[in-house]
């Protein structure tokens, strides 16, 4: 598989899939997708739907975070 951006190799592109919380089927397949040229806009869906889950996370973490330090801050008053 040839990877359009010329920095990052398959390995990385794997790792950084599984990092984002992407499952091993679900690397794969965007891996064999991968292997089309034509098919770049599915592959933006994917990421973009990946990044969208991931960044849900993410605030759902900082709500708890907030959350925690309302109460050290209120515990500390």
């Amino acid at each position: 598989m040839k990877v359009t951006i010329p920095e990052i190799t398959d390995k990385e592109l794997a790792a950084l899939l599984k990092s984002s919380g992407m499952t091993d089927d679900e690397v794969k397949s965007f891996l064999k997708r991968c292997e089309n040229s034509s098919c770049c806009s599915e592959k933006v869906r994917i990421l973009r739907k990946t990044r969208n889950a991931l960044l849900d996370n993410i605030h759902e973490k900082q709500a708890v975070l907030d959350k925690l330090d309302n109460l050290i801050w209120n515990l500390n008053k």
